[in-house]
């Protein structure tokens, strides 16, 4: 009689299937070994029977932010600098982010000393982490010139969170289409376009060279940086220590996976461990009343994220991360914080405070 699976066996087969696929000069990965979990015809997408999770928590806290109109650090519309940081406190996070589009220039490189000097204190004063300037651009434009003004673009985010002391610079491998920055291609999973986001990768870091603040790259479910394994070997070919994690469960979920997310999650911490130097929180969930599959974000504990899995791990990395609440309407940031809060408490999981 065949041995049960066991989730790093799920686990290896998956990473023997990725590997194959990306490998020149084979047309087709080996089809899987039967196993007693699912009929060998099927595609493993049903969640493994008796699957145990480990749960005991680590004693890392968790910093709480929140991507709502009234919660980031953009540069401040009709109040102070420091009253920008305090309502972030006053919300009940303590940390926060920014975001300047590319055709935006980013207020920090050319604020006056003085500014940057009250924005520091501030942070200081009530406690407040500012965790991230997020970039959104076509890191692989297939036009060359237009390529680099983006990475640049990008660069000039780490310029300017060198400058403010802000500790990360979000960003992606990008995606062969013109249409936006996250849409799927027919070309995004080649061998041509993983190197393409090699190059552009070491090309920011190129140019921005001397500065410390590291790049967070984050998942994005329709290019090829949509698995833990795509990180680890991003990481491993860039060869350059700033190069991180923004780890996003979500942005890796597809219906082979959807039933699954424990052995995700699970395997997003046994790859890339403390890479991670922050992470993002929201929810996925398929339509369930139609024909065709659409699959939508929702608020964190509306969906299907294993969270327990998710915060359990993040309390055991050795350094904090920020968890920031996004994409959701701002009514509802209230309710997805107290998910998280009270998800964090009966686990043990510690959130900064």
């Amino acid at each position: 009689m065949s041995s049960p699976i066991t989730r790093r066996c799920a686990l290896a087969a998956g990473a023997v299937v990725a590997v194959a696929a990306l490998e020149p000069g084979r047309s087709h990965a080996a089809p899987p070994k039967p196993s007693e979990s699912a009929p060998p015809f099927l595609t493993p997408w049903s969640p493994l029977k008796g699957l145990v999770r480990d749960l005991k928590p680590g004693p890392t806290p968790i910093r709480l932010a929140s991507w709502s109109s009234k919660t980031t650090l953009d540069y401040p519309n009709g109040m102070s600098i420091t009253e920008t940081v305090k309502r972030i406190r006053d919300a009940g996070y303590t940390a926060g982010n920014a975001y300047y589009s590319e055709t935006k220039r980013n207020y920090w490189l050319d604020a006056p000393e003085s500014e940057v000097a009250e924005l520091k204190q501030a942070l200081k004063t009530y406690d407040v982490e500012f965790f991230d300037l997020h970039t959104v651009t076509f890191n692989i434009h297939p036009d060359e010139e237009r390529r680099r003004k983006n990475n640049r673009y990008v660069a000039e985010q780490c310029e300017a969170a060198e400058r403010i002391g802000c500790t990360m610079v979000t960003t992606h491998t990008g995606t062969c289409s013109t249409e936006s920055a996250v849409a799927p291609h027919p070309d995004n999973w080649t061998w041509e376009t993983w190197r393409r986001s090699v190059a552009a990768i070491r090309q920011i870091l190129k140019d921005s060279a001397g500065m410390k603040v590291p790049l967070g790259i984050e998942a994005v479910n329709m290019t090829a940086m949509n698995n833990p394994r795509a990180h680890l070997r991003l990481i491993e070919e860039v060869g350059d220590p700033r190069v991180k994690v923004c780890l996003d469960p979500v942005n890796m979920i597809h219906m082979g996976n959807y039933f699954r997310t424990t052995e995700l999650v699970e395997e997003c911490f046994d790859l890339l461990g403390d890479h991670i130097i922050a992470a993002h929180a929201k929810d996925t969930y398929v339509l369930p009343n139609r024909m065709s599959m659409y699959v939508t974000e929702v608020a964190p504990g509306k969906g299907i994220l294993d969270y327990q899995t998710y915060l359990v791990g993040l309390s055991r990395l050795k350094h904090p991360v920020t968890l920031i609440i996004e994409h959701i309407p701002d009514d509802q940031y209230a309710d997805a914080k107290k998910f998280i809060e009270e998800t964090a408490a009966r686990l043990g999981v510690r959130i900064y405070g």
